[in-house]
């Protein structure tokens, strides 16, 4: 029997890495990162789809999630292997996209050099997620390398715009790539050893204009400052988060401190120190729970701002204006006693000899796109770590990406074994938002 795991090569992951992390892909710049994947896909025998879906038409879509980055198209690159049986579809994904570096002052390296440590390797997007899809890109040449002799189809996909709102997973949806089972290898390690999520949250962002009235400073009591009645706002912003984490009742959100946050990000308001400001703008990050579409939880928001309000006698008057900036990812969640999760857990022990623990995010991630809009189920995992993603000094194991990558083709042998219909019968439903 063919061992496909040892054509899991450490030392191609590394270079693979480091070539990716030289490409700079921030978001909305993900062209040459897609162009090189799908470069190293064209030196295998499999089936390829390249292409970039319009932001015209994906803006036209219903499922449309917003986008904060301006830019023409989203470039997608999908692989595909088709065994010598009939059997499940495996898909294997992951983003180009990284967030920019900030401040080069704070990084210890360049942030797209690509330096490796001993056992790591640092720049921008090594943690998130980078390692995690050349992860996956190494168990889908394993089996690429190993011959046909498997049932059913494994899909690799690189999308991008994860880091905004999920655009790229919408543009493969699109292009009619599905399967009855997905694994993302995004960040998931924990104290060395990766975790397997299966729940995340979900997030939305709004914009809110509070409206004032202008008065020189000094009769400051003539006028209405859209700072103070922001404060207002902002308290009842405050009171609907907790009465949310309050109420939540899964018991891997529960772990979290704050399962489900709602964050101001932006203020902007005023014109001089010495009037009283007459207007203000906030952007806000609303969380989203289990259970909730992204369109109820808007209207829970509109609805804690409405009571807030009710009484007093400025914005009563004239109310606040709320408009949705980007939908961004509703929450999305995986059957514990799914037949994914017991693969992968599965895989994960013979990897690791422990088992991983199941646990949930309270962040969302492209889960959502495919449990939503595609109905796969689909978990997390990957060799990445949060804390450090998004940060300065990013940096990944090159161990644990060997590791994980192997741990991905063990799940995938597995799950092309299972029952198509016990994969299918936990298909999640469609949901509206």
């Amino acid at each position: 029997m063919v061992r496909r795991t040892s054509f899991v090569d450490p030392d191609k992951i590394r270079e693979r890495l480091v070539s990716l992390i030289r490409i700079p892909s921030i978001t909305g710049e993900e062209d040459a990162a897609v162009a090189q994947i799908a470069n190293w896909l064209q030196q295998q025998d499999v089936e390829i789809d390249y292409w970039n879906d319009g932001i015209a038409a994906l803006q036209r879509d219903p499922r449309y999630p917003g986008h904060e980055v301006e830019r023409v198209w989203a470039p997608v690159v999908v692989g595909v292997l088709r065994g010598e049986q009939p059997g499940p579809s495996v898909l294997l994904t992951g983003h180009v996209d990284v967030v920019p570096p900030g401040d080069y002052s704070h990084w210890q390296d360049e942030p797209f050099s690509g330096m490796t440590r001993g056992d790591r390797i640092y720049g921008c997007g090594a943690s998130d997620m980078k390692s995690g899809l050349v992860a996956a890109m190494a168990a889908f040449e394993a089996f690429a390398e190993s011959g046909r002799n498997f049932p059913g189809r494994i899909i690799f996909a690189a999308v991008p715009a994860e880091e905004d709102s999920g655009l790229g997973t919408l543009a493969a949806i699109r292009g009619g790539w599905d399967a009855d089972v997905a694994i993302i290898p995004e960040p998931t390690v924990q104290d060395g050893i990766p975790e397997l999520l299966i729940a995340h949250a979900g997030a939305m962002s709004l914009r809110i204009q509070v409206p004032g009235k202008a008065a020189h400073a000094s009769k400051r009591l003539q006028g209405e400052s859209a700072l103070d009645h922001f404060i207002t706002l902002y308290e009842a912003m405050r009171a609907d988060e907790k009465a949310v984490n309050e109420a939540e009742t899964h018991p891997l959100m529960k772990v979290h401190p704050l399962p489900y946050a709602t964050n101001v990000g932006t203020l902007h308001g005023g014109l001089w120190s010495s009037s009283v400001m007459d207007s203000l703008e906030a952007q806000v990050r609303v969380g989203v729970p289990l259970g909730e579409t992204i369109d109820q939880a808007e209207a829970r928001f509109r609805r804690a701002i409405d009571e807030a309000i009710r009484d007093d006698p400025w914005l009563s008057r004239n109310p606040p204006r709320i408009s949705r900036l980007a939908s961004g990812f509703g929450s999305a969640a995986t059957p514990e006693d799914h037949p994914l999760v017991q693969a992968l857990a599965e895989s994960a022990e013979d990897e690791y000899r422990r088992s991983p623990t199941i646990s949930a995010a309270p962040y969302g991630c492209d889960m959502s796109g495919w449990v939503r809009h595609a109905q796969v189920p689909t978990v997390i995992y990957g060799p990445g770590e949060i804390e450090l993603a998004h940060a300065p000094n990013e940096s990944v194991s090159l161990e644990t990406t060997y590791k994980v990558a192997r741990t991905l083709v063990r799940t995938t042998e597995r799950l092309l074994e299972c029952d198509l219909d016990s994969l299918r019968a936990a298909r999640p439903q469609k949901a509206p938002g």
